[in-house]
């Protein structure tokens, strides 16, 4: 087994190289991205957003800072300016502004690098079909100067350099295009569990900053509804 990759590695040509390095360069990039939604990300965003609710209802924002100190995901990045912005006593709106100013620095971060899995995919496929074009002038070439007894092995090469660089390109940018769409979707949908959790925590402090007037007109209002 070892031997035959070596032999299919080695009439590639020196182009296959060229895609090894993009494999290594896109199999880096996967082993990062999963590293972050599965460790950094490994708490869930609604549970930190109603564990903070929790500890702000109980009027202890200490806890909900010392609960989020230790976070590393983007949750926990944009929550901690608002739960500050509890401590220190400042208005609903402005523990709002705070949550889109951690957002606009965070949120991103779900999506960093995943497109370059697409563009990885396509520099190994357009790699593979330039080291087809090598291999097949390689042959035409070798058709035209080698002697007859030569011809054969010689168009057997260019043949095999051209197929072997094809073949190994695309096994390289099938697993990418497949790794890119799987991170995309993970990304989108963690970034709306972000944006759901955020607005729990803001909602929770709009609805506790109004008066117990405004708060039973809210309530008499949707249950008219």
């Amino acid at each position: 087994m070892v031997e035959s990759l070596a032999v299919f590695f080695r009439t590639g040509g020196p182009l296959m190289w060229a895609i090894l390095s993009v494999l290594a360069v896109a199999l880096a990039v996967i082993a990062e991205r999963l590293h972050f939604f599965l460790v950094v990300c490994r708490e869930p965003a609604d549970a930190l957003a109603t564990q903070t609710v929790r500890h702000l209802d109980r009027d202890d924002a200490r806890a909900a800072l010392s609960a989020l100190a230790s976070g590393t995901s983007p949750i926990a990045r944009i929550l901690r300016p608002v739960v500050e912005s509890q401590e220190a006593g400042a208005a609903a709106a402005d523990a709002r502004l705070a949550a889109e100013e951690a957002a606009i620095r965070e949120a991103p971060r779900y999506g960093r690098r995943i497109a370059y899995l697409s563009m990885l995919a396509n520099i190994a496929t357009l790699t593979g079909l330039l080291g087809t074009i090598f291999g097949l002038q390689q042959s035409f070439s070798s058709l035209a100067v080698a002697d007859a007894a030569d011809k054969a092995s010689l168009l057997a090469a260019g043949i095999s350099q051209a197929m072997n660089t094809t073949a190994f390109g695309l096994i390289v940018a099938i697993p990418c295009l497949i790794a890119y769409a799987r991170l995309a979707s993970l990304a989108a949908r963690r970034t709306e569990e972000c944006d759901a959790a955020a607005v729990k925590v803001l909602g929770y402090l709009e609805v506790r900053a109004r008066s117990p007037r405004e708060l039973s007109l809210a309530v008499a209002e949707r249950a008219a509804v």
